[in-house]
């Protein structure tokens, strides 16, 4: 056994009516000394020696490998994206990762990644770029979109960046080796997913659902973060300013407040239209209290910051919330609410492109039009970088097109 040495702790003992005990084996190793005094690493309870002996041999050599069960050389890619992905990823929910985030994870790596590399050693991948550009290659030989194949990607790229750094079970990423290349564009998908909602049709919009209904609000706000907004605590009126610091995420069936998107907290100047709506929305709700009484359904963010509904004449001692869209009667709209307006401007007032991320698009491309400094325009949006604002929410408008055709004018023209 070397440094660990195991006994038999019932060796010779009997017990009152005089039978001898059953073995209980334990294992034993020294450790490193604290304040120069000798330290020992024992647990017993086992039925055999031999259990003994395996349980103590496995104890010693986590100790020595400084806790770690294994050896990073000898890991497969399967098992270690499910250590990222429950260590790494679904350990900081709300502090960085989304638990949307974690899904989209746990999908790719189940139907894309675990099939591709799952039986292959990590230290292995490390020198393959080569076999993650085949696969590459493949994915986008099946069909998937280029927006589908490059998230797949930089799934698998961020997961080995966490096993350089901060684990260091390989060296390298060969992700950071692989090209995407060019890909044929799906015309329908890119029209949806660049659409951007015109004056007029997003005044036919408010027409559809005027002031009072239970979507003009989220409309108005054009921010993903529209839902998880606090009229009591993000609201400040004398200010002009709406806070940013929460988004409404749905979790095993549970709405939770959590954090923005990369943790985008932010202050945003509201105008005199928005603040008039978000006032008299407050007046509203007042008034539906009261006439609903204790039939109101009250909203409250409970410690683990998941959402709680409940009549207003149930006594809840935690903090009360308004938030920015609900029903007369106080009860709860969500995104997924949402897609009864989405469903509506699609069918009722033919238009297929409409989203509720296009209001984000829309947001972001009318102040372009108008010259607003595009760092102004990431930092409301709440973007990560200014290439997110510059090449995925900026668009080139025909406003903005014809404002290029009259600079240009204006210049040969002198």
């Amino acid at each position: 056994m070397g440094k660990v040495t195991i006994r038999n702790r019932n060796a010779g003992k009997f017990d009152k009516n005089g039978k001898r005990k059953p073995p209980n084996w334990e294992y034993r190793f020294e450790t490193a000394p604290v304040d120069g005094k000798r330290r020992q690493k024992t647990k017993a309870g086992f039925r055999t020696q031999q259990e003994a002996y395996d349980a103590g041999n496995a104890a010693y050599a986590q100790y020595n490998a400084s806790g770690r069960i294994f050896e990073p050389r000898d890991m497969n890619v399967a098992d270690y994206l499910d250590y990222w992905l429950e260590h790494a990823v679904k350990a900081n929910l709300g502090r960085g990762y989304a638990y949307n985030t974690w899904l989209d994870y746990e999908r790719k790596i189940r139907i894309y990644l675990k099939p591709a590399f799952g039986q292959y050693r990590l230290s292995a991948l490390q020198n393959a770029p080569d076999k993650i550009q085949k696969w590459i290659d493949q994915l986008k030989m099946s069909g998937l979109s280029r927006n589908m194949v490059s998230n797949t990607l930089s799934c698998l790229s961020a997961a080995l960046s966490y096993a350089v750094i901060p684990l260091q079970y390989i060296s390298v990423n060969p992700c950071l080796l692989v090209r995407i290349g060019r890909m044929p564009v799906n015309q329908k998908s890119q029209a949806h997913r660049e659409y951007v909602c015109l004056p007029e049709e997003f005044s036919r919009i408010l027409q559809r659902f005027p002031q009072g209904s239970s979507f003009y609000l989220p409309l108005m706000t054009r921010i993903g973060e529209t839902y998880g907004i606090d009229l009591l605590s993000d609201l400040d009126p004398d200010r002009d300013e709406l806070r940013i610091t929460h988004q409404l995420a749905k979790e095993n069936g549970t709405w939770f407040y959590r954090p923005p998107k990369y943790d985008s907290c932010r202050t945003l100047k509201i105008g005199a239209t928005f603040k008039k709506a978000l006032k008299e929305e407050l007046l509203s709700r007042k008034k539906f209290m009261m006439e609903y009484g204790p039939y109101y359904t009250k909203t409250y963010l409970l410690p683990d910051h998941s959402i709680l509904q409940c009549r207003a004449d149930i006594p809840v001692p935690h903090q009360e919330i308004w938030p920015l869209s609900v029903k007369e009667n106080g009860e709860l709209l969500t995104p997924e609410t949402f897609k009864y307006c989405a469903r509506v401007i699609h069918h009722e007032l033919g238009n297929p492109l409409f989203h509720s991320h296009c209001l984000r698009h829309t947001h972001g491309t009318m102040l372009a039009e108008q010259g607003v400094n595009p760092k102004t325009i990431m930092e409301r949006l709440g973007h990560k970088d200014i290439k997110t604002t510059l090449q995925v929410y900026t668009f080139n408008t025909d406003h903005m097109q014809q404002a290029a055709v009259d600079a240009f004018e204006f210049v040969i023209s002198q």
